[in-house]
C-alpha cells in the first residue's frame, strides 16, 4: 500500500470528520437541509431494557422473480415483477415492524429448463439489483439493503464504486451478497469456463480483499471542504491500494470518499465448508438452509468457532437461518394458503428442487420412513425428518421445499410461529431468521401484523431500529480503515 499524496506519514489513528459549517455567504434553505441531512426519524429508537438481552435479527426477502409460481394466485398482481411501486410498498411495510435488513437474492443468467417450465417463471424479466436497491434507499430510512453480486459477474472496482454510492445514497444501509459462480448465462460476460470448485473461493477472497482496499482508499477525514483555503481534500490520506493478488490488480484508489459504515456489509451464504470458512472469515451476515435445530447449533457453532480462529469475535458474525413463514388464524388456514400457492409448481419443479429419488414410489404416498436411516446427515435427512413430523407425502413435501426456496417451510399460528423462533434462538441455533413469503407482500403483511408483535411481547425482538447505520443495527463494529491497520 502506498499514500496517493507527496508526502508519507506513519499511520495515525482514525479522526472524526470534521463538522460542517454552513456557509454565511449563501444561506442553504431549510429544504435543501432537510435534504442533505442523514435521516432521524422518530422510528429509531434505543430501548435500555433490551440492550444487553438477545434478540433475533430478521431479513425480508425480496423477490425479484425468485419466488416464481406465486405471480398465479388469482389475488395476486401479474406483473410486480417490474412495478417499482410494490417493491417500495414492500420494503416500508418491513421498514415499519423493524426488521434489520431487505435481503434481494439475484442472478443475472436467463432461466434454463424445460420450455414449459421456463414460460412458467416469473423470473425471466426482473430489475438489475443496484437500480432497484437505490430505488429503495430513497423511499426508505431505516433498513438495511442488501443485494447479490456475484464475483464471476462483476470487477472490483466497479463493484465498489456501487457498494460506496449505494451506502452514500442510504446514508448506511448497503450491503453486498457475496457469489462465488456465475449462472448458466456466463459465456454473455466473457465467461467461457467457470472455476473449478477448489480455485473460486479463492478468487472471491481475492476479489474481497481487492474491493474492500478499494473501499478504504479515503481516511475518514480525507475530505476537509475547507473554502476560505480552497481545499478540498488532503491527498496525504488518500491511499492507492498496491494490489497484485492473481487475480485482480489496482494501484489507483477508488474516486469516492469512505462510506458512512467503514466497509458496506458483507453477506455469504455458501454451505460447503470451504464457503461457510470464506463467511467466518470474511462475512458479517452468513445466510443458512438448516431444517432442524441440531443441524442448526452445528453450523451456528463450528461458524462462530471459525471466526474465533480467523481473530474475530463470535458477535462478530450474525447468522441468519431462511425460513418460509406461511401463517394463519388456524393451522387449517395456514395449510390452505400454502396449499394455494404449493400446487402452482410444476411438479417436475418441485421434485427436482428436493433432490431426493423415490423409485419404486407413487407421489402420493406417505414419505418413506426408512429415508431418514438412509440419509443421515444433512438436508436430505433434515427434509425426511420435517416429513415424516409433518406427515406429509412425498408431493408435499416436493412442494413444501419449493415454495421455500429450498429453506425450511414454517406454516401455523402466531403461537406455534413464535415457539419455533425462539426455540431456535434460545438453543444458539441461529441468530436470526431470513423471512422467505411464499405469499409475497401477503405473506409479510401476516408475519408484521400477527408474528412479530407476538416476538416483541416476549422480548426476543426489537421491532425498531437502535442505531442509525445497518452496521449498528445488526450489532456490528464499523472496522478500521484496511491502510491504517
Amino acid at each position: 500500500m502506498r499514500r496517493y499524496g507527496t508526502s508519507c506519514y506513519a499511520s495515525r489513528p482514525t479522526r472524526a470528520l470534521p463538522r460542517r459549517k454552513p456557509s454565511t455567504s449563501m444561506p442553504r434553505s431549510k429544504a435543501a437541509a432537510r435534504r442533505r441531512a442523514p435521516p432521524d426519524g422518530p422510528s429509531i429508537h434505543r430501548d435500555t431494557d433490551m440492550a444487553d438481552k438477545k434478540t433475533l435479527k430478521l431479513a425480508g426477502f425480496i423477490f425479484s422473480g425468485s419466488n416464481s409460481q406465486s405471480w398465479r394466485v388469482p389475488e395476486f398482481s401479474a406483473h410486480d415483477s417490474l412495478n417499482i411501486e410494490y417493491f417500495i410498498e414492500y420494503a416500508q411495510l418491513a421498514e415499519s415492524a423493524g426488521i434489520e435488513t431487505l435481503f434481494l437474492a439475484d442472478g443475472a443468467s436467463f432461466p434454463t429448463g424445460p420450455k414449459e417450465v421456463v414460460e412458467s417463471l416469473w423470473s425471466v424479466s426482473t430489475f438489475e439489483p443496484v437500480t432497484m436497491m437505490a430505488a429503495l434507499a430513497a423511499r426508505t430510512q431505516h433498513i438495511g439493503l442488501i443485494y447479490t453480486a456475484s464475483v464471476a459477474d462483476n470487477e472490483p472496482t466497479h463493484l465498489a464504486r456501487q457498494l460506496v454510492s449505494l451506502d452514500h445514497i442510504s446514508h448506511g444501509r448497503a450491503g453486498w451478497n457475496v457469489v462465488t459462480t456465475p449462472g448458466p448465462g456466463g459465456y454473455n460476460l466473457g465467461i467461457h469456463q467457470p472455476d473449478a470448485e477448489d480455485t473460486k473461493y479463492q478468487r472471491a477472497r481475492a476479489f474481497i480483499d481487492t474491493t474492500l482496499a478499494l473501499v478504504d482508499s479515503f481516511e475518514d477525514d480525507a475530505v476537509i471542504r475547507d473554502k476560505a483555503r480552497g481545499r478540498y481534500i488532503d491527498l496525504d490520506k488518500i491511499h492507492a491500494p498496491a494490489i497484485d493478488n492473481g487475480y485482480y490488480r489496482a494501484d489507483q484508489p477508488l474516486k469516492l470518499e469512505r462510506p458512512p459504515q467503514g466497509h458496506p456489509i458483507i453477506a455469504q451464504a455458501g454451505t460447503s465448508p470451504a464457503g461457510l470458512a470464506l463467511g467466518a472469515e470474511t462475512a458479517d451476515v452468513i445466510y443458512c438452509a438448516n431444517y432442524s435445530i441440531e443441524a442448526g447449533q452445528r453450523t451456528w457453532r463450528a461458524i462462530k468457532d471459525h471466526a474465533v480462529s480467523a481473530g474475530r469475535r463470535p458477535e462478530d458474525v450474525v447468522i441468519l437461518t431462511g425460513v418460509a413463514v406461511v401463517w394463519g388464524e388456524t393451522q387449517q388456514e395456514a395449510e390452505a394458503k400454502l396449499e394455494q400457492v404449493s400446487s402452482l409448481w410444476p411438479i417436475e419443479v418441485a421434485l427436482r428442487n428436493m433432490g431426493i429419488d423415490f423409485p419404486g414410489h407413487d407421489l402420493d404416498d406417505p414419505f418413506p420412513e426408512d429415508y431418514v436411516v438412509r440419509f443421515s446427515s444433512g438436508r436430505s435427512a433434515a427434509i425426511a425428518h420435517h416429513a415424516l413430523t409433518h406427515g406429509l407425502t412425498i408431493r408435499q413435501t416436493a412442494y413444501r421445499v419449493s415454495v421455500g426456496l429450498g429453506h425450511r417451510p414454517l406454516v401455523g399460528t402466531t403461537q406455534s410461529i413464535a415457539d419455533d423462533f425462539q426455540a431456535w434462538l434460545e438453543a444458539e441455533a441461529t441468530d436470526g431468521f431470513a423471512l422467505i413469503q411464499p405469499r409475497l407482500i401477503d405473506g409479510l403483511r401476516d408475519v408484521v401484523d400477527h408474528v412479530l408483535p407476538e416476538l416483541k411481547r416476549r422480548g426476543i425482538f426489537r421491532g425498531a431500529y437502535p442505531g442509525k447505520t445497518l452496521r449498528e443495527n445488526l450489532g456490528l463494529r464499523r472496522p478500521q480503515n484496511i491502510h491504517l491497520r
